[in-house]
């Protein structure tokens, strides 16, 4: 197998398809620095499959695609293909000649084809697999590799020969081994922990099980009685709430009725302010087409006074038009005389031309006969040179002649700004005085406008407050009713809290009678001695649990007594906290310290909660010990800091306990906290007071709305009537406008021909000033090319200076005659030039006597138009009769407006009235929906308690259970039962099932532990196996790299002696390589005391010996002779020469010696900036491309 072909298009530098056909043997590629070569060795490493754009020279893998250049736009992909030699079937695929592609694009979407089929990046990693070929073998070998040899310490030089050992992928796979040993044993420890923790967690949840059990029982009996009681409860509820509800909705019939009455009235006031906005639009139309015929009467006597003035101005044009025509006539046949008498010059000229060229031609055919290629050049350069010449002084003529074309222009157009000055003096004049007038209509159409406004956002501010005004009676009404509700809820918690329901039996019994003073020196239970910020309060009842209902005491003895008074009561239990003999429960500074500075801490619980100074034991002794942290996870890391010796609870209410057992999770949602009871009441009393006081403000704020509405609707009634002011002034105004714009379109008239001709002339001046860019452009080309010209004669007369000694006289006569044809040719062109100018001369004054001509139609035209002034007399009557009418009309509507106003406003002041009486029925209706408020939270409170605790609507508890007949009786009995079960203390419902869970549990963990051991003893087997192979597999190799070396290191240096030695013998995973080496004449000596030169041939040496111990089909060398002196290249290419015979080797190479051993040979070039080209060299002109590099 070997390297065939090599084909590239937009890879890197290589803008065009390039192909590259190697052969067996040794090819070499040339070129100067930066030139590309580097390039095709990145292209085959590419395509071989390299995925790092830093190791092609990038920094991400578009890079590699052309990016363009002055001259080139940027490719969007790059391809590269190639062809190998496979005959021997080396290749694991049934193809004799075997084509990779690998392309990219520029929106990094890559394609891969094997022999033009496509395929994965995969495949073909896979098909160079084990044949030397891979992206990481020895085929590829450049300057880095020497560097990598030379600068390499002795253990990191190892990594080369384990590279062509090929023990990598064992390293790999050991690395993969012994990272599932390190989780595999991590998983054995978190696995050992966990039975640990279960084992002491079985025998306590056993007990804990069986009490729940009781529990449930107590329970189910609980659920019936009291299920019974609530039914019973809710009906007699639902039955007085219904009640109320029908005297309320009597109630609302008869406000109902009241509110029916208001909104007729309402309705009728509603309908004669419609009524009055259609007579304002009825008026406002009126106006606007009382403005319309006054604009079409100024409009009408505005043509009429045109028409006159553009009579009188229409004869004077007319005699103007006609010298002007017989001007431009005159002119005319002057220039058609002189356009004759140049064309008649022009022939002439020509004439004498011929003839001389005809001498010309003779005297060429005389000097040139004989002369070599060289001569043939510089004439026709010179040919070229004369040639430009004239074009120059063409270009020239015709850059004077335009511009002096564009000077007369500007003559004329300065003559016609003095014209104008005056009519702009009387158009400004006019202007002004306009402005003055539209400044007064601005003014007044700004103040109807703004009236109009105004008056719009008054009736919107009152329906605002209207609406406003409803709003704020129904907020006023929904905030009875909420304080009634929000009255109720206390009431209820209030009771709760003094009949201190939610307490343990025995806790209970002792506070009621610490309340009645049956018992002495009680201070109370933990959760009512403290205050517990919101944010915390989940934390601290987890914390807490059942501890809040431990009864704090003065002393031992207090205790002792409360505890011999439960037993003789049969009162149940209780846990006492004296206040004498408690002690108090900390964490040391230094921890303290350690913690409080990681993220997450939120402090020491004891800290958190508030309470008297009297019970600081307290909070001590039951949170002195305990974090609080934001979250689980800082909670996990506090806990380590702290070596798990506290307990650390989070927001949420999870917790990390001390030696690491953590629990957590959803807690049940119960119907009402003990832990938060109290604070419920307080928030409830400020609402209510809150509620309150914003009730009776609301109650003021209602009175003065209805004040403010009243005040707003006498303001609407006053802004109309200075709407109707606002308006009369605009029509005064607008009558003057009409009258001057009579006179500004008579100003307007005489700026028109002004302004076409100077728009004529702004065109002559446009073209003749880019025709004058051209012409510059032009020169500027035509001196480039003269000076070119001139050099390249330049060089060229000297080197046939000695041809040109023998034949100068005839070469100056032939000079002089060119010269004449010079002359008679710019002669001739000028003629030409001139003949053109003339040309246009006519044909534009041509085009000034049609445009005359058209004007004078033009003015016939209006002669015939001067017949419409009886027609305008006749609509100029029309409009001002319609004027007149529309006034009367105007007046006639306003009258009625006036008097339906009146009517509108006392109706709206006995409204007024009705609305207070309507508020008398709103308030008994409020007052009565308080009450019946009051009984639906009391029925909605049983209704959520039986939902709650029962998940139970009321129909299906109603039909499941039958109502009791005593309902004092069914209360004392559902006490009777609360006090069995809190008998039983703290019992955990889920200890049954969790039990049995943590029971499996056990059972499950135990066999993984059996099976985490068998699977750290493989993992260790596995292991052993790969040192074994790598080992082995070293050995081997580096014994065969030592045999090649020290043959290797002879035949290039021609004698010595080199070897390779182990720093480590006994320990062949980890061991060093160093290279000792004696060139000849010269001691034994390491790599580093040899020479640069001698360093670099023993590297080469020892690669060359690892390639003859792994031998690849071919191998491409870059610049690897870079360092090498001219006699050491000499011994290399002669090394290369002979090595080629096995196998094929494509070299990167600046020096001549390994050039001349080449088979082949590429020059790479960069004619063109930024885009390399390949070009095929002949062997024998090596030398001279070499000392072009």
């Amino acid at each position: 197998m070997f390297l065939k072909r090599l084909e590239t298009v937009g890879f890197k530098s290589f803008a065009e398809r390039t192909t590259i056909e190697f052969v067996p043997g040794v090819t070499a590629v040339v070129g100067p620095n930066g030139s590309g070569k580097s390039n095709i060795i990145d292209a085959i490493r590419w395509v071989l499959g390299e995925q790092s754009a830093k190791s092609l020279r990038g920094q991400k893998m578009e890079d590699i695609i052309f990016q363009g250049s002055d001259t080139r736009n940027p490719l969007n992909f790059a391809e590269v293909s190639l062809v190998l030699h496979n005959e021997d079937n080396e290749l694991p695929i049934d193809y004799h000649e075997v084509n990779v592609t690998r392309r990219v694009y520029r929106s990094g979407e890559s394609e891969f084809f094997i022999n033009k089929q496509s395929c994965r990046l995969k495949d073909i990693v896979d098909l160079f697999m084990d044949t030397g070929l891979g992206r990481e073998s020895f085929s590829i070998i450049g300057q880095g590799r020497i560097d990598e040899i030379l600068s390499s310490k002795a253990e990191e030089r190892r990594a080369i020969f384990e590279e062509a050992a090929g023990v990598l992928k064992y390293k790999q796979r050991k690395h993969k081994a012994e990272f599932k040993l390190k989780e595999t044993a991590d998983n054995l420890d978190r696995v050992e922990d966990i039975i640990h923790e279960i084992e002491q967690q079985i025998e306590p949840l056993q007990e804990q099980a069986a009490t729940a059990l009781k529990y449930k029982e107590k329970k189910g009996h609980l659920e019936k009685v009291e299920i019974a009681l609530l039914v019973t409860e809710i009906e007699h509820l639902h039955t007085e709430w219904q009640e109320l509800l029908h005297k309320i909705e009597e109630e609302k019939l008869l406000e109902i009725k009241e509110k029916t009455a208001i909104q007729e009235r309402e309705a009728n006031v509603t309908k004669d302010r419609h009524y009055l906005e259609e007579l304002d639009q009825q008026i406002t139309t009126l106006q606007n087409k009382l403005l319309t015929a006054t604009e079409q009467l100024e409009k009408y006597e505005g043509k009429r006074n045109v028409l006159i003035e553009r009579s009188k101005h229409m004869q004077e044009n007319k005699q103007k038009l006609v010298h002007e025509q017989h001007v431009l006539g005159e002119r005319l046949a002057q220039t058609k005389t002189s356009l004759t008498t140049e064309r008649e010059q022009l022939k002439h000229v020509t004439e004498t031309v011929q003839q001389v060229k005809t001498q010309i031609k003779q005297l060429e055919n005389k000097l040139f006969h004989g002369l070599d290629a060289v001569k043939e050049e510089i004439e026709d350069l010179k040919s070229d040179y004369i040639e430009y010449l004239n074009e120059q002084a063409v270009l020239q003529n015709e850059l004077q002649s335009t511009e002096k074309q564009l000077t007369q222009i500007d003559g004329q157009k300065q003559q016609q700004s003095d014209s104008h000055k005056s009519f702009l003096e009387e158009e400004e004049n006019f202007l002004q005085e306009k402005q003055q007038i539209d400044e007064k209509i601005q003014m007044n159409h700004e103040k109807v406008q703004k009236q109009e406004d105004y008056i719009t956002e008054l009736k919107e501010h009152l329906a605002s407050e209207r609406n406003q005004y409803d709003v704020m009676q129904q907020k006023l009404y929904e905030g009875n009713e909420h304080i009634a509700k929000l009255t109720s809820r206390k009431e209820m918690l209030v009771e709760m809290k003094e009949t201190f329901q939610g307490f343990f039996y025995g806790v209970k019994e002792i506070l009621q009678a610490s309340k009645e003073n049956r018992l002495q020196d009680i201070e109370g239970a933990v959760l009512d001695l403290i205050q517990v910020p919101t944010k915390y309060m989940t934390a601290v009842d987890t914390i807490l649990g059942a501890q809040a209902q431990y009864v704090v005491v003065s002393n031992d003895m207090v205790a002792r007594n409360v505890i011999h008074w439960l037993k003789k009561e049969n009162k149940g239990r209780a846990t006492f906290l004296p206040l004498q003999s408690i002690e108090t429960r900390t964490i040391p500074d230094h921890l303290i310290r350690t913690v409080e500075q990681h993220e997450g801490f939120l402090g020491i619980a004891a800290n958190i909660v508030q309470t008297d100074k009297k019970y600081d034991k307290v909070k001590e002794h039951l949170m002195g010990n305990v974090i609080i942290t934001d979250t689980l996870q800082h909670a996990n890391e506090i806990a380590q800091k702290t070596n798990r010796r506290f307990r650390v609870v989070t927001l949420d209410g999870d917790v990390v306990n001390p030696g690491g057992s953590m629990s957590g999770g959803a807690k049940k949602k119960t119907n009402q906290s003990l832990f938060s009871r109290e604070k419920e009441i307080t928030l409830l009393e400020e609402k209510l007071h809150e509620f309150e006081m914003r009730r009776n403000d609301f109650s003021t704020k209602v009175n003065k709305q209805r004040e403010k509405i009243m005040q707003l609707e006498h303001e609407v009634t006053k802004a109309e009537q200075d709407l109707q002011q606002c308006k009369n002034n605009l029509e005064i105004v607008q009558a003057n406008e009409s009258e001057l714009a009579i006179k500004l379109r008579r100003a307007k008239d005489n700026l028109t021909t002004y302004h076409v001709g100077m728009e004529q002339l702004e065109e002559d001046r446009a073209r003749y000033k880019k025709q004058k860019e051209s012409i510059v452009k032009r020169l500027e080309t035509m001196n480039t090319k003269i000076m070119n010209t001139e050099q390249t004669i330049e060089r060229l007369t000297y080197e046939e200076q000695t041809v040109k000694d023998n034949e100068k006289n005839t070469e100056k006569q032939l000079h002089e005659l060119q010269i004449t044809v010079a002359e008679r040719e710019e002669r001739r062109k000028n003629h030409l030039h001139r003949i053109d100018g003339l040309q246009e001369q006519c044909n534009q004054l041509e085009a000034e006597n049609n445009e005359i001509t058209e004007q004078m139609e033009e003015i016939k035209q209006l002669e015939q138009s001067a017949n419409r002034e009886d027609e305008l007399g006749e609509q100029i009557e029309k409009y001002k009769q319609l004027r007149h009418d529309t006034m009367m009309k105007i007046e006639q509507l306003r009258a009625e407006r006036k008097k339906k106003m009146q009517l509108t406003d006392d109706e709206e002041t006995e409204i007024r009235g009705l609305y207070k009486n309507h508020e008398k029925f709103v308030q008994t209706i409020q007052e009565k929906e308080v009450q019946a408020n009051r009984l639906d939270v009391a029925l909605e409170n049983r209704l959520s308690l039986l939902q709650t605790e029962y998940v139970m609507t009321y129909e299906k508890a109603a039909e499941m259970y039958d109502k009791v007949e005593n309902i004092e009786r069914a209360k004392a009995e559902v006490k009777t039962i609360k006090r069995s079960i809190d008998q039983l203390g703290t019992v955990n419902i889920g200890a049954i099932e969790e039990y049995e869970r943590i029971k499996e549990r056990y059972t499950f963990l135990s066999e993984q532990q059996n099976d985490l051991i068998a699977a750290k003893n493989t993992l260790h087997t596995v292991i052993r196996e790969m040192d074994e192979e790598m080992t082995a597999r070293f050995s081997t190799m580096f014994v065969q790299i030592q045999s090649s070396f020290t043959n290797v290191f002879k035949q290039l240096f021609g004698g010595g002696h080199a070897e390779l030695t182990l720093t480590d013998p006994n320990n062949l995973l980890e061991t060093g390589i160093e290279i000792v080496a004696r060139p000849p004449g010269k001691k034994l000596r390491s790599l580093g005391l040899l020479s640069g030169g001698e360093r670099a041939l023993t590297a080469i040496a020892l690669l060359f010996a690892i390639l003859r111990a792994r031998p690849v089909p071919f191998c491409i060398l870059d610049e690897v002779d870079a360092a090498l002196d001219e006699a050491n290249v000499v011994r290399f290419g002669n090394y290369l020469k002979t090595f080629s015979e096995e196998s094929q080797f494509i070299v990167i190479t600046h020096r001549k010696g390994t050039m001349e051993e080449a088979d082949a040979l590429y020059g790479v070039t960069m004619q063109e900036l930024g885009v390399s080209r390949l070009v095929s060299v002949r062997l024998e002109d090596t030398s001279d491309l070499v000392e072009s590099t």
